[in-house]
């Protein structure tokens, strides 16, 4: 029998190399994660396959329907629409409180984050369709920490659940923008001023066009099979 460590250090694993097929696009929106299928692939128990499965549910990477098991969420434009629209509100609040709230130490830190962000490339060249997984987690962080300082909990988790929503937006398009010429070093960095310069309402307005040129590039690059794929591939599983 396996140490409890063992098997966190299992889960840890099989979490991992979860995430990293639904980032590079091998397991697509509405595909069925079956726990002993994946026990195979990786060798693990389904206690530990559950277990990685729990942590990206939390992550809002994986959905557990109930009689059903588990999958990768579904997508669709209008979805991504009302969440892009109600987290501009959510982080702008947030932001707005942040800038109230925050002092010296926040931000360095969010210099700090900018930096990481800004020297981390956003595609590599083993994998030049999807953006990278370390710039993705740099491009979190460095929007945890700007709206960090609020202090909130509560909005704090909501900026947190509506920018997991829409990250699989990102993911599963961004093999379709590879050439697009947008400025996102720009964008942080005038957002990054904005806010050390102490202008609240520059520093939201960025903000919201932040989000909302990422949800409109989305729409404009929407793969055109994506809705028949999804339903073709929940209806093989008779999943309504």
């Amino acid at each position: 029998m396996s140490k409890r460590g063992e098997s966190k250090s299992l889960s840890a694993d099989v979490y991992s190399r979860i995430r990293d097929e639904i980032y590079n696009g091998t397991l697509a929106p509405g595909s069925r994660l079956q726990p002993s299928v994946l026990g195979e692939r990786y060798s693990a128990s389904t206690t530990v396959i559950r277990e990685a499965l729990a942590l990206l549910a939390g992550e809002r990477l994986v959905q557990s329907r109930t009689g059903q098991g588990f999958f990768i969420p579904m997508i669709n434009k209008d979805e991504l629409l009302d969440l892009t629209t109600v987290l501009c509100h959510v982080e702008g609040l947030a932001l707005r409180m942040s800038m109230e709230r925050g002092g010296l130490e926040w931000e360095s830190s969010l210099i700090a984050a900018h930096h990481r962000l800004a020297r981390t490339p956003r595609r590599t060249e083993k994998n030049p369709d999807r953006y990278s997984q370390d710039w993705s987690n740099a491009h979190k962080e460095f929007h945890a920490t700007l709206l960090g300082a609020c202090d909130v909990p509560l909005l704090l988790d909501m900026c947190q659940q509506l920018m997991l929503a829409t990250e699989l937006y990102r993911v599963w398009v961004s093999p379709l923008v590879t050439h697009n010429k947008r400025d996102y070093a720009g964008e942080h960095a005038a957002l990054l001023e904005a806010v050390l310069a102490g202008d609240a309402q520059t520093a939201v307005s960025l903000l919201n066009e932040h989000a909302h040129t990422t949800a409109n590039m989305i729409v404009e690059n929407w793969p055109a099979n994506t809705e028949q794929m999804i339903a073709d591939g929940m209806a093989k599983y008779g999943v309504e």
